[in-house]
């Protein structure tokens, strides 16, 4: 039995996990699936001092509180980034890191930053109070057309601008021995392209699904699937 901790993206919640983790129980697995301060069933708290900062110490916090080691962990999109800052605290709690289409910045960088003026352009346009963000449209989360977009649609909710404009580590993390990348091929974002290319030189297992950018919900049984393969690989030898 391995133990997944399975780290939600922006305008999500520990919620987005519920349908792979069902997969993962039924595998024989342990899964939690933490919710950032202000996110999820944690909305009623959002405040303008949250941020990036914010969710590392959730993450940290988790750990720590939970007693967790051995630990898989699973980022997706915008998690990469939390789990990335991280690192340092909890590296030493980890059997392996799984990325899925997540965010890897170089150090000092922020998600904005990758994103260019075009994701500055769309941050600018979807401002609320001047502090958050209003969630992307459905194509963007590939959830578009598909029989659960209203059920994971209904649950989005606005996120701080902090969260993409906050910089992430200075310098380049140790990263566990044992880490992997899943790049989502129906996804044409030439972003997440470009972090499935800065994981391979950073020497991560390569490994794809034929989904969207949100395997967790439009196919959650296959991800599981490959979810399970990798903690056979994470219980092996370095």
């Amino acid at each position: 039995m391995a133990t997944f901790v399975c780290v939600h993206g922006a305008f999500q919640g520990g919620w987005v996990w519920k349908q792979t983790a069902a997969a993962l129980f039924s595998l024989g697995h342990q899964v939690h699936s933490p919710t950032f301060s202000g996110c999820g069933h944690h909305r009623h708290a959002l405040a303008r001092d949250m941020g990036l900062a914010t969710y590392v110490a959730d993450l940290v916090q988790f750990f720590e509180l939970e007693d967790l080691t051995g630990v898989i962990l699973v980022a997706h999109s915008y998690a990469g980034l939390v789990c990335l800052g991280a690192l340092p605290a909890i590296r030493p709690r980890l059997a392996a890191l799984v990325c899925v289409e997540a965010i890897l910045p170089k150090p000092g960088q922020s998600f904005a930053d990758l994103g260019g003026e075009p994701f500055r352009a769309m941050l600018a346009a979807r401002q609320v109070d001047g502090w958050l963000v209003s969630p992307w449209p459905a194509a963007m989360f590939g959830v578009a057309g598909a029989p659960e977009e209203d059920w994971f649609m209904s649950r989005l909710a606005s996120f701080p601008l902090a969260g993409f404009t906050d910089k992430t580590l200075a310098a380049e993390p140790v990263w566990p021995e044992k880490r992997h990348y899943i790049r989502c091929t129906q996804n044409p974002n030439p972003m997440l392209a470009a972090m499935a290319g800065r994981a391979e030189s950073l020497g991560f297992s390569m490994h794809s699904l034929e989904s969207g950018h949100c395997p967790q919900v439009t196919i959650p049984v296959e991800l599981a699937r490959l979810l399970a393969t990798l903690a056979e690989d994470a219980a092996g030898p370095a």
